[in-house]
C-alpha cells in the first residue's frame, strides 16, 4: 500500500486549539494554531474506546502527580506515556485537535519537570486543557459518524476471543499515511502474517506499541525523498511489519530501509544529557541501550510526532507487561529492525 498524501486535501472541522487559558501565562510556546480535523469514520470508534480508558487514567495520574508536587518520577513517566499514546491514537483517527491538545500538555508537563517549586498557573492550565479534551471527546461521541460505525469496532471483543492480525491493518496503514504526510516523506508499508490469529487482549495491547514503532521508523529512519535519491535509494521508503508463530510464541518483526542509527547525533545527545562522558566511545550495543532510555531522542526539535524520547519506552513497557521481550537489530548498511517475542496468551494484569 503506497502512502503518499502530498497532494491530498480533505475538508473537516478546524479550531484554534492553543489559545486562551490552555497554557501558562506568558509561556513562549503558546501560540494560536489552526488545526483541522480529518476524522476517519471507521477508526474513530477505536480511538473513542481507547480514549474512554486513557483519559480517566491521565486525569487521575495528573491529579496524583500534582498532589506530589511533581516530585514522583514514576507518576511523571506514567503520565508522559499515557499522553504520548493518547496523542498518537487521536492522530491515527484524524482527531487532530485532540492530538494537538495532548501534544501541548506534553510540553507543559516537560516545563514542570524542568523547573523547581510549584507553578500554580501552569497546573491550572494543564487541568483546563484536560477539561477541553473531555469536552472534545463528548463532541465526537455525540457525532453522527460514531453512530454509523461504532458497531464495527475491532476492539469490542470479549477477553479470550481470538482475532486475526489483519483486523488492525487499516489502522496501521492510516498511521503510516498520516505520519508520512506530515513529514513530507513517501513510505510503503508491507504487512504480512495477517491471517495469524491471536488473543484479542494481546492484539489490543500491542496495537499502540506497533504504532509507536511505525512513527519512529518514519520520523527517525526513513529519509526525505530528496535525500534518498541523492544516496541512490528509491524515493519511496520501505517498512516491513510481519507476524508469525514460533512454537508457543508470537513474533512481530518490524524493519525499515532508512538511515539506521545516527551514531554522531546519538553521541552528541547522550553527552548533552550526561549519559556519556566526553571522549567516551559509543559502540553499537551502547547505542541501542541509549535509544531505549526514556527521555533521549535524536530529533533536533520537539514536534507532534517525535522529540520527547518516550515512544520506545512505551513499547518496552507494554512488551514487558505482556511477558515478552524486544530485540533491536541494526540492519546491514541501512535501517533498523525490532523483533518482539510474546507468549501466545496475554500476561495476567
Amino acid at each position: 500500500m503506497l502512502i503518499d498524501d502530498s497532494n491530498m486535501v480533505r475538508d473537516g472541522a478546524e479550531q484554534t486549539v492553543l489559545s486562551g487559558k490552555c497554557g501558562a501565562p506568558g509561556a513562549r510556546e503558546v501560540e494560536q494554531r489552526v488545526v483541522r480535523d480529518e476524522v476517519d469514520e471507521q477508526l474513530l470508534p477505536v480511538f473513542l474506546e481507547e480514549a474512554n480508558e486513557l483519559y480517566p487514567k491521565i486525569l487521575r495520574t495528573m491529579q496524583a502527580w500534582r498532589a506530589a508536587e511533581g516530585a514522583d518520577a514514576s507518576l511523571s513517566n506514567q503520565l508522559q506515556r499515557s499522553l504520548h499514546t493518547f496523542k498518537g491514537s487521536a492522530r491515527m483517527a484524524g482527531a487532530m485537535r485532540l492530538g494537538e491538545l495532548a501534544h501541548h500538555i506534553e510540553g507543559q508537563v516537560a516545563g514542570l519537570l524542568a523547573q523547581s517549586g510549584q507553578d500554580t498557573a501552569r497546573w491550572d492550565a494543564l487541568l483546563d486543557c484536560l477539561a477541553r479534551i473531555d469536552a472534545a471527546l463528548k463532541e465526537l461521541e455525540n457525532g453522527e459518524a460514531v453512530a454509523r460505525v461504532e458497531e464495527v469496532s475491532p476492539f469490542t471483543l470479549q477477553q479470550g476471543y481470538r482475532q486475526s492480525f489483519s483486523c488492525v491493518s487499516e489502522r496501521l496503514y492510516r498511521v503510516v499515511r498520516q505520519t508520512a504526510k506530515e513529514l513530507g516523506k513517501r513510505v510503503n508499508l508491507e504487512l504480512s502474517g495477517g491471517n495469524i490469529e491471536l488473543d484479542c487482549t494481546v492484539l489490543e495491547r500491542m496495537t499502540a506499541p506497533l504504532e509507536h514503532l511505525l512513527r519512529n521508523a518514519i520520523a527517525h529512519g526513513i529519509e526525505s525523498p530528496e535525500r534518498r535519491k541523492a544516496q541512490g535509494k528509491a524515493a519511496i521508503g520501505e517498512i516491513n511489519l510481519s507476524l508469525c508463530r514460533e512454537g508457543n510464541k508470537l513474533v512481530f518483526e518490524l524493519s525499515d530501509d532508512g538511515a539506521g542509527l545516527d551514531m554522531p547525533r546519538l553521541q552528541r545527545k547522550a553527552l548533552e544529557q550526561g549519559l556519556l562522558t566526553e571522549g567516551q566511545a559509543i559502540s553499537e550495543e551502547l547505542a541501542i541501550q541509549l535509544i531505549l532510555k526514556p527521555g533521549l531522542s535524536t530529533a533536533e526539535a520537539i514536534t507532534e510526532i517525535a522529540g520527547r524520547g518516550i515512544g520506545l519506552d512505551v513499547v518496552m513497557s507494554e512488551v514487558t507487561a505482556l511477558g515478552g521481550r524486544m530485540d533491536v537489530v541494526p540492519m546491514q548498511e541501512q535501517g533498523l529492525g525490532f523483533i518482539i517475542f510474546l507468549p501466545l496468551l496475554a500476561a495476567p494484569g
